[in-house]
């Protein structure tokens, strides 16, 4: 065939076909995604525990240590490290391209369950798919209107449970980070002269507390066919609850009267937002920082 002779006789046709070519053309160019330069970190998955105010030195011989232990091994694991910081430790691990992040997830997850226990104060381990040096793609401040006294630190709480919810719901965003927000916490002030004149001290009342803002297993009971466990629940929700425990008990014997000692009698109890650590600011004003990390994958 002659191209140069066909694409005389007709014209039309020829037109119609380069008009297809660059419509298909752009059409492609705008579709399909493009990226300069491919993803090819690979997978990783981060656990995270916090042990708020204990050393690096209490955090790695306590837990980490055990933590990288049970974790050797792990099938499709390339690369592992652990990280003990002032309150938390943090152990990455890197896996070979191409693993199953749901099988790795459920892997590291029943490694972790062979650790009998932790130190009281302990959170439980968290897991998350982003690694530790994703770099954000957006960053977004929030600050008060004029007017508003507010401590900008309160916020913390709004922007987790209805900023963070939202944005983590868009599709290829992987998680958000909050910085500068606080969240509430349950504060217990004792007065040192109260605390004197009944013979108390310090360690006395954490034990109470801690005794009384706990559940525990109680067993089961068969009736019939059926079996049902028991559980005492003792979780403290409310600043009464709080002040209505019981720090001592005396019974005097020969009137048999019950004197106690409650935490009301001793101090005051509060629920309030914990005191920031750090603060961020932004043309000279007070404010609450968010990014947003990608999922990994073209974009």
């Amino acid at each position: 065939m002659n191209l140069i002779k066909t694409s005389i006789d007709r014209p039309i046709a020829i037109v119609s076909a380069v008009l297809m070519v660059v419509m298909f053309g752009l059409l492609a160019l705008e579709k399909i995604p493009i990226q300069l330069t491919p993803d090819i970190n690979k997978p990783v998955l981060s656990v995270r525990t916090n042990w708020s105010g204990a050393a690096p030195a209490e955090v790695e011989r306590e837990f980490l240590n055990r933590q990288e232990d049970v974790l050797r091994g792990l099938e499709g694991l390339d690369k592992m490290s652990g990280r003990a910081q002032h309150g938390r430790a943090s152990v990455t691990l890197e896996f070979n391209i191409g693993q199953d992040m749901d099988k790795a997830l459920l892997l590291v997850a029943n490694r972790l369950d062979r650790i009998d226990s932790y130190p009281e104060e302990v959170d439980k381990p968290t897991l998350s798919t982003r690694g530790s040096e994703d770099t954000p793609i957006a960053w977004f401040t929030l600050k008060r209107l004029p007017g508003n006294e507010r401590e900008i630190h309160t916020y913390g709480d709004y922007v987790e449970n209805v900023i963070q919810d939202r944005l983590e719901r868009v599709t290829g965003v992987a998680g958000m980070n909050v910085y500068g927000g606080t969240s509430r916490e349950m504060r217990v002030t004792v007065d040192p002269v109260r605390m004197a004149n009944f013979s108390l001290t310090v360690p006395q009342v954490v034990n109470a507390l801690r005794g009384a803002n706990s559940s525990a297993t109680a067993g089961h009971v068969d009736e019939g066919k059926r079996r049902y466990v028991v559980r005492t629940q003792g979780e403290l929700t409310t600043v009464a609850q709080v002040q209505a425990v019981i720090v001592r008990s005396l019974q005097d014997p020969v009137t048999g009267s019950v004197s106690r000692v409650t935490i009301a009698d001793l101090g005051d109890v509060t629920y309030a937002y914990k005191d920031p650590t750090a603060f961020i600011r932004r043309s000279g004003g007070q404010a609450l920082a968010m990014n947003v990390i990608r999922e990994p994958g073209p974009t």
